[in-house]
């Protein structure tokens, strides 16, 4: 093949016998990096940061030494980690575009951005590439790995996806936290200290009860959907005054385990009881609220408070 170079009207050089024949394989990568990055923005990444947030904590409660010691390690763990919560929510968006774009969803999947065809694409390569990395850490790791991407099987696409149910969606994000302190502790090489149970099962009480606030500003996807949220079943003030009592509950476990067993988590329990009065005058005052700002200012309170007590943790436990 000859390559000879040429001058384009735009005064730019090019070489045609190597741009010609790469032109269609450049094309694909670009279009398959704006999909890898659509498909990022779909997995909702102020969520991807708070679950790398609850990897890192449980490692540090788990083996504040590990951390230091093993790091290659724990970072080859919270990358696994990374690559199964972004498939386990793309797949959560694949499940819900009816919801998503009944609700005026902004995201991806929704408007039609990223096609569902490569965001299936997507949750088969991330399962495998976290499944991979995971093994790479420990047989254990990758346990934990391919349960969790099991857990969002069955919360966004198995027979029965419990998503669409009160008990289901409690029982399995519960599952899904707990599942995710383990794996920074395995990635640590540290145990299942007490300060460690009570953070875990605190926390993911925290996400399954006080997470149900996302639910008050999507009735109306919800409803078409299905899906029996507590919204859908009480009414909004309903609703609200449950949410209340679970927000109360939530927060008080960590503060209970903090008295009782870890007093080092008082500090980071106190952050959350903070946190958990927010929620709930945040609730209670919002009811009847149409403007969907206002309707999702609870999660974002929620969602703070997450922030807030995890970092509290690394600090006390790492410094």
């Amino acid at each position: 093949m000859t390559y000879h170079s040429v001058i384009r009207p735009d005064r730019s050089f090019r070489v045609e016998g190597v741009v010609r024949p790469l032109a269609p394989i450049l094309a694909a990568l670009v279009e398959g990096g704006r999909h890898v990055s659509a498909s990022w923005r779909e997995a909702r990444p102020v969520v991807q940061v708070i679950f790398q947030l609850r990897f890192f904590a449980g490692a540090a409660v788990a083996a504040p030494q590990g951390v230091v010691a093993r790091p290659a390690t724990l970072l080859l763990g919270a990358l696994a980690w990374l690559c199964a919560t972004w498939c386990v929510y793309l797949l959560n968006g694949l499940s819900d575009q009816v919801e998503d774009r009944r609700n005026g969803s902004t995201r991806p999947l929704a408007t039609g951005a990223l096609p569902a065809r490569a965001a299936r694409r997507i949750v088969i390569g991330l399962a495998g590439v976290a499944l991979s990395l995971a093994g790479a850490v420990s047989p254990w790791m990758a346990g934990l790995v391919a349960l969790m991407l099991a857990l969002g099987w069955l919360y966004s696409a198995g027979p029965r996806p419990q998503k669409g149910n009160m008990l289901g969606f409690v029982l399995v994000v519960a599952a899904g936290g707990i599942v995710t302190y383990l794996a920074g502790s395995a990635a640590a090489g540290g145990p299942v200290k007490p300060e460690l149970m009570v953070m875990m099962v605190a926390m993911s009480l925290w996400m399954a009860l006080a997470g149900t606030t996302k639910d008050l500003s999507d009735v109306a996807g919800d409803r078409a959907a299905g899906r029996r949220t507590l919204p859908v079943l009480l009414g909004d003030r309903g609703a609200r005054r449950l949410m209340a009592g679970l927000v109360v509950v939530a927060g008080g476990v960590l503060l209970a385990g903090a008295l009782l067993v870890a007093p080092a988590l008082v500090a980071p329990a106190t952050v959350l009881a903070v946190g958990a009065g927010a929620v709930v005058c945040c609730v209670l005052t919002g009811a009847g609220a149409t403007d969907r700002r206002r309707q999702r200012q609870p999660y974002r309170i929620f969602m703070a408070s997450q922030y807030a007590v995890h970092l509290t943790v690394l600090g006390l436990f790492l410094l």
